[in-house]
């Protein structure tokens, strides 16, 4: 079996610049690519016609290889583009954005500061590691204006 690797993630939401602004503000990550493209009607699959006007912004994280993020707004939108705010639980099937920081009360502030809803302040914990030895970890959960769930842990 051929290996198939993963090369980001992207979020479908109502502006895809407001939206990297807040990661680009809490994490510090940098914009790795932001066009103008025609989407294709099959993917993703959205209702909107073949060929509509889309506005894509790719964030790298740290690692130039893992951690790109992608953020995707139509541009004229042919979806409801209400946005899921204010939310406190997750629901099935949605992903959850998993990061390391070395800073994680700046990263709390800084989420707090740009209108992030905020689910568990600052906590210490410990989890098993693939390896069976504990790790030991100080975490933040919330979710992002766009009511996307972020769990950030530093070691």
């Amino acid at each position: 079996m051929s290996s198939t690797l993963l090369r980001r993630t992207t979020f479908l939401v109502p502006d895809a610049e407001k939206a990297a602004q807040f990661y680009q503000t809490v994490f510090g990550w940098k914009v790795w690519y932001d066009n103008h493209v025609a989407a294709d009607y099959r993917m993703p699959p959205s209702g909107a016609p073949d060929g509509a006007k889309v506005r894509l912004i790719m964030l790298e994280s740290a690692d130039p290889n893992l951690g790109k993020l992608g953020m995707m707004s139509y541009l004229e939108p042919p979806l409801d583009v209400g946005v899921l705010q204010k939310r406190t639980m997750v629901r099935m099937g949605e992903p959850i954005l998993v990061m390391n920081t070395d800073d994680i009360d700046g990263v709390y502030q800084r989420a707090l500061q740009a209108g992030a809803t905020i689910v568990t302040k600052p906590f210490d914990w410990t989890v098993p590691g693939h390896d069976g030895k504990t790790v030991n970890l100080r975490s933040i959960s919330l979710f992002d204006p766009n009511g996307i769930y972020l769990e950030i842990s530093q070691r």
